[in-house]
């Protein structure tokens, strides 16, 4: 009898090790926050973002493992709305409640700003994809914020490359900043103003403007800047706003070249629609199709497929940010948070982008990277500066005047 039951007890506890086991092994998944604006003035770019997104984990997921064990991604998705109160409720249910192993996304650096600092008390890994102020990285150096990353071009990288083609291409005498009143568009007419009186002293600046998110109705700034004598407005007004900008442009026949950090206006999708009123204009693109790495020209035709487009800037970064992030999970063999970023800070990466690397935590784990200016021709987006990647194009920038509406 107490063969059986000695027996019995041993099969009943091995029964028990494999009940334990089996569900830990079974729901073994990586669990990834994709913070995106879904709604409100954004959501062209959310959706962009998003499709970016699904991209990056539908190729990585046949073959992803982590430590050697094929592991499902499972990416739970967030709508901030472009606001800073939603996504700080938003981060707080992703961390608190569903407990997100690591989280990439954020359009808006205001948004980014409000809550970063809830990711590194909670110790979860964050790649901003999109987020582009400088005081992202001076604020991710000061507090020493290991677990905050940022991949987007930063407004440096942005208004330096726009103010530069202005400068070298137009040649105008005088110029006028118009920015919407964020972080970001201070920091565009900061860092362009900062280039001008370096490089180009004589260029007068006879406006510095200021608009909300959104805003309906440009008129204003557009009839001061024809009354100054403006030959160039340099800046971004994007979102529900950007239509606006370049309609009352051509409504109002303001004989200044349009320079554009890029954001909504930079899309395929934007310049098919809106093109004709655009012609002429500078446009940041960030990033031109390309055979950068053996992932880019997948991830286009996939992006294509999806969404009938070719990848705007925002589509690539947020498909990036996944795949760094999902590639230095599985590095780490592991979704111990401590182990992940550190695989983010050393590691490089193979990306749609090409090889891209973060700066150490001391310079503010920004990730550098050269940006494209196109200028709209016909309806089309055409590479016009750095010149010597728009010599290697076939293709060279336009004069204006004529404007759009002069032509017949």
């Amino acid at each position: 009898m107490s063969i059986i039951s000695k027996t019995l007890r041993t099969a009943l506890a091995s029964a028990a090790a494999l009940c334990l086991a089996a569900p830990a092994f079974a729901q073994q998944e990586v669990k990834l926050g994709a913070f995106v604006t879904l709604s409100g003035i954004s959501a062209d770019v959310g959706a962009q973002m998003k499709a970016g997104i699904e991209v990056a984990v539908e190729s990585m997921q046949p073959t992803y493992t982590v430590n050697g064990v094929k592991t499902p991604i499972k990416v739970v998705w967030y709508d901030d709305e472009g606001k800073g109160d939603t996504g700080l409720n938003v981060v707080t249910r992703a961390l608190t409640v569903d407990k997100i192993n690591a989280g990439i996304g954020f359009l808006s650096s205001d948004v980014f700003i409000r809550v970063m600092d809830e990711f590194q008390k909670a110790s979860t890994p964050i790649t901003a994809c999109c987020a582009a102020s400088l005081g992202i990285g001076k604020k991710i150096a000061e507090n020493k914020m290991q677990y905050v990353f940022q991949l987007s071009p930063t407004a440096n990288d942005i208004a330096t490359s726009v103010i530069a083609a202005v400068g070298t291409l137009q040649k105008p005498t005088k110029v006028a900043m118009l920015n919407e009143n964020t972080d970001s568009g201070h920091d565009f007419s900061r860092i362009s103003q900062e280039w001008l009186k370096k490089n180009a002293p004589k260029i007068e600046v006879v406006a510095d403007e200021f608009v909300p998110r959104g805003v309906p109705d440009l008129t204003p700034q557009l009839a001061k800047f024809k009354r100054l004598g403006a030959q160039a407005i340099v800046g971004e007004v994007y979102g529900t706003a950007a239509p606006v900008y370049f309609r009352q442009w051509n409504e109002l026949r303001v004989p200044a070249m349009i320079a554009h950090m890029g954001t909504s206006a930079s899309a395929d999708s934007f310049v098919a629609e809106h093109g004709k009123e655009m012609e002429g204009s500078l446009v940041n693109v960030r990033w031109i199709p390309g055979k950068y790495t053996t992932v880019t020209e997948p991830m286009i035709e996939a992006y294509k497929k999806k969404t009938g487009f070719s990848p705007s800037t925002f589509a690539v970064q947020a498909h990036d940010a996944a795949l760094v992030t999902l590639q230095a999970i599985a590095t780490a063999g592991s979704t111990d948070p401590a182990k992940v970023a550190a695989a983010l800070e050393s590691g490089k990466f193979i990306a749609a982008w090409g090889e891209r690397k973060f700066t150490p935590l001391a310079e503010g784990h920004r990730m550098p990277v050269n940006t494209i200016i196109t200028q709209i021709q016909d309806g089309k987006k055409v590479v016009v500066f750095p010149e010597d990647i728009a010599a290697a194009q076939g293709s060279k920038y336009r004069p204006v005047p004529p404007w759009g509406w002069e032509k017949k």
